[in-house]
């Protein structure tokens, strides 16, 4: 099966995006084609960087991107133009791979994907639920503190820092057309949440809507969940807000993530964060004093782990040396 794993950033977020890509290196068991689109700049690799990339059998491929057609819509804070072009971007590589992944720079993979055994049938994309329980979120009328949680509302609304694309059932002018139209209409109204600041991922749902496959929570755990037990051990986390992985925190990142991050550093020739033992106590300190407040999480992550519809369940792996 031809892979392709896409980024799409400018100049300010490239940083996290070689950090992101070099994760996904580590994590894959086999070569990874990863392509960079570069928005309104065209980076020089560093040399560390490079020779990272090829040590893990990855291919790095830049490439510029552009459309203004698309790039006319504002962005909200953290969402920053780059963010309308994923879509652009992962239509370019659909002649040339069987599944394309897409991936925000604020991503760190630590286990292998498994694209090639996930069940598309006739979707053409899979990603996991957004885990937004804001009061004015898309949950916020189907998870009330004593209701049923309704993950099915609407067809569900998935999070758009990792997509997988089947490239077999893409249609490509039919979705760029109502990708246009769903942007043309999130600048006069939202249909998910009532003050939403990501336009670029309800044009994603309301392109893909009842048409995409689930996948497990582990393959997009967003920081909303980061004091749960489902952060410990999940195979994608996701810095989705405006604090990253980097720099280090003692209160925002755990003993792996920072374990993690000096391995990727070395790699690139970067230097590494001492003691990393250390940063797990203010970690679970900060969890301790969240437990009552992560009430509504917990309960969403419960809910979504009983429900059937994940078309599969990742499997422990191998890895061949390095």
């Amino acid at each position: 099966m031809r892979r392709a794993f896409v980024y799409v950033t400018d100049e300010r977020g490239f940083e996290l995006a070689r950090h992101s890509a070099t994760s996904l290196a580590l994590s894959q068991r086999e070569p990874c084609d990863i392509h960079m689109f570069c928005y309104q700049f065209f980076p020089s690799v560093p040399r560390r960087f490079a020779e990272a990339m090829a040590d893990l059998r990855a291919k790095l491929i830049l490439h510029d991107i552009s459309d203004t057609s698309v790039e006319r819509h504002q962005t909200h804070g953290h969402v920053t133009t780059p963010s309308l072009l994923k879509l652009l971007a992962a239509g370019k590589l659909v002649g040339d791979y069987d599944r394309i992944v897409y991936l925000d720079n604020d991503i760190l993979v630590f286990d292998d994907l498994l694209i090639e055994e996930i069940n598309f049938g006739q979707a053409p994309i899979a990603a996991v639920i957004d885990m937004d329980i804001s009061d004015t979120g898309w949950l916020r009328n189907s998870i009330g503190r004593g209701a049923t949680i309704d993950i099915d509302s609407r067809g569900g609304y998935f999070n758009s820092g990792l997509m997988i694309f089947e490239a077999r059932n893409w249609r490509h002018r039919e979705f760029n057309e109502r990708y246009s139209a769903a942007l043309d209409q999130h600048d006069i109204n939202c249909q998910y949440k009532l003050t939403c600041t990501s336009i670029d991922q309800c044009a994603l749902n309301s392109v893909f809507e009842n048409n995409w496959v689930k996948l497990p929570m582990s393959y997009n755990m967003q920081a909303g969940a980061k004091f749960t037990g489902a952060w410990k051990t999940a195979t994608v986390r996701h810095y989705c807000g405006p604090q990253k992985f980097i720099p280090v925190s003692p209160f925002r990142n755990d003993s792996k993530d920072v374990r993690y991050l000096n391995k990727i550093r070395e790699a690139m020739g970067l230097p590494r964060a001492p003691l990393p033992s250390l940063y797990e106590i203010p970690f679970r300190l900060n969890a301790a004093r969240k437990h009552r407040s992560d009430m509504l999480i917990r309960r969403l992550l419960a809910a979504v782990q009983g429900h059937n519809s994940t078309p599969f369940v990742p499997r422990t792996i191998e890895r061949p040396a390095r």
